[in-house]
């Protein structure tokens, strides 16, 4: 079998990975240098409890996070998912040395066209598609409007400054401020270590629902002086967005969707990366099992996002419908250390709770990872 993977971010090079162990021919396309050109909070946060750790690119684990309304609330989310802050760049090329040397052949600075797309699919067997929102294959088949239905769209620069107080913690600020039309909507803090920082905004854009989407530069700007973080130095800067709904439709002939380019963006926080993975060795999984397996791909993915999918749901109900004054009392509830108190919210929230039962308690079937 020959296998072409377009993009190496972590859903192609995991798919990579999976595929090389299984002896296919892979051929790994890059429109960069591979870790070049990363717009991320990087953070991954392990929301199905399958992850392995990440090893080289690892900057230390997030046992706790602030969640800030009107107040600051911490919540210790690592009693019950995995976070982990990253530099992705060199997690990312660490990966493709190992995919190398399980015999992938990687090529950078390759930009794949609509044309060269069709000729791949002459000269593969199958083709991955992880080169993100919207991808190649939609701009051939002409499906990139899918990507806008319903999206995050976010802006974010790396800071030098003193973390030192939040570091290793990482926070997250609710606002009254983009409304409720566009939320989920947040502010992060991402400490690297004690000097440095992902600090960024995210909006959530519904089609059909706004003229004029809010100016994320402005609005983050006004956050890092509110921080006091007006005097750090920015040391990169960029923006992006990720569809926030799983594709009606991952494949297209000889082509599967992988990672945001299927749509896989959480559509709650905006985190990406363990889907993305997961994707990657679904795709490789269905492509060895033929058009039976590639039949059910998305039904897997699906089946992953069910009970996640069902949680977000209802958290981003409530930041649509509660006023901010009554969200900050949800936040402080829920994160509160007594078990009464949280109880007391169940039942003031009983639309929560089930899903909430589910998420914390129930673990999906870990698939086969291959680092």
């Amino acid at each position: 079998m020959k296998l072409a993977i377009i993009g190496a971010g972590p859903g192609g090079l995991y798919a990579a990975l999976s595929a090389a162990k299984r002896n296919i021919a892979v051929d790994l396309f890059e429109k960069r240098k591979v870790g070049e050109g990363i717009v991320c909070g990087e953070c991954i946060f392990d929301s199905l409890a399958i992850m392995n750790q990440p090893e080289k690119g690892l900057l230390h684990r997030v046992d706790e996070m602030v969640l800030q309304g009107l107040d600051s609330y911490p919540f210790p989310m690592s009693r019950h998912r995995k976070l982990w802050m990253m530099d992705r760049r060199i997690w990312q090329q660490e990966l493709a040395h190992f995919a190398s040397k399980l015999g992938v052949v990687i090529h950078e600075n390759v930009r794949i066209t609509q044309e060269r797309l069709r000729q791949m699919q002459q000269n593969y067997d199958w083709i991955l598609d992880a080169s993100g929102a919207p991808s190649v294959t939609s701009r051939l088949y002409g499906f990139s409007g899918d990507y806008f239905r319903e999206y995050l769209l976010s802006h974010q620069v790396s800071l030098a400054a003193d973390f030192s107080s939040l570091w290793p913690r990482i926070k997250i600020v609710c606002s009254a401020n983009p409304p409720a039309e566009f939320q989920p909507a947040y502010y992060w803090i991402f400490p690297k270590n004690k000097e440095t920082a992902n600090v960024g905004v995210v909006c959530t854009i519904r089609e059909g629902r706004h003229a004029n989407p809010p100016h994320l530069k402005p609005l983050l700007a006004d956050f890092i002086q509110r921080e006091g973080l007006e005097n750090a130095a920015i040391l990169e800067k960029g923006g992006g967005m990720g569809a926030s709904a799983m594709l009606s439709r991952l494949a297209y002939g000889n082509i599967l969707l992988v990672g945001d380019a299927a749509g896989l963006t959480s559509s709650l926080h905006g985190g990406g990366i363990d889907m993305a993975c997961l994707s990657g060795i679904l795709a490789v999984d269905a492509i060895v099992q033929g058009d039976a397996g590639v039949s059910r791909y998305r039904e897997k993915l699906a089946r992953y996002l069910s009970e996640k999918a069902s949680l977000e749901k209802v958290a981003i109900r409530k930041m649509r419908t509660l006023n901010f004054h009554d969200f900050d009392h949800l936040l402080r509830d829920i994160t509160s250390p007594s078990i009464f108190v949280r109880f007391k919210t169940a039942l003031r929230h009983l639309d929560m709770f089930y899903p909430t039962v589910m998420w914390f308690g129930k673990k999906k079937a870990k698939p086969d990872w291959p680092v």
